[in-house]
């Protein structure tokens, strides 16, 4: 082998041995785990800057506390106002697939009963779509190089 070779090649041995062969894989990120409450008949939005692909799930769930909710429900919204998945009623979940951009999450209710208070839990959490291995995508694009590098060496026969 020639040296000129040695350091490269020694650094991708390197490289590879350092490198794990499974995928990375992101961890579940909660964008919101709040707790809040509604005085008569109330709407709220939340929006959200989504800035990898993956999965939201959004649970609304009624805490039974003072006053009972009736009719919390949720629904989640592009900035176009274009629904996103269906209606859901509390105590349920509603999981979509989402691509990066900015999502609304929208949940209203009526307070019934002495105070006209209730509250409710609201948890909004994203799953990211997985990386891939990095060592076999760092293999392919050196092979890749190695060949067009030969390519553009090697001479033209002629024709």
């Amino acid at each position: 082998m020639r040296s000129k070779y040695l350091l490269p090649s020694a650094l991708l041995a390197m490289t590879a041995c350092l490198m794990p062969l499974a995928p990375a894989r992101a961890s579940l990120v909660v964008l919101d785990d709040s707790v809040g409450f509604i005085k008569g008949t109330q709407i709220f939005t939340d929006s959200f800057d989504i800035t990898t692909p993956g999965t939201l799930t959004v649970t609304l769930t009624a805490v039974p506390w003072l006053d009972t909710l009736q009719d919390l429900n949720c629904f989640l919204t592009t900035p176009g106002g274009g629904l996103m998945g269906a209606t859901f009623v509390a105590g349920t979940s509603e999981t979509v697939k989402v691509v990066p951009g900015e999502i609304s999450v929208n949940w209203y209710g009526t307070a019934a009963g002495t105070f006209k208070v209730g509250a409710y839990a609201m948890n909004v959490s994203l799953q990211a779509v997985p990386v891939p291995a990095s060592l076999p995508l760092l293999l392919s694009g050196l092979l890749g190089l190695s060949v067009w590098r030969r390519k553009s060496r090697s001479p033209q026969p002629p024709c």
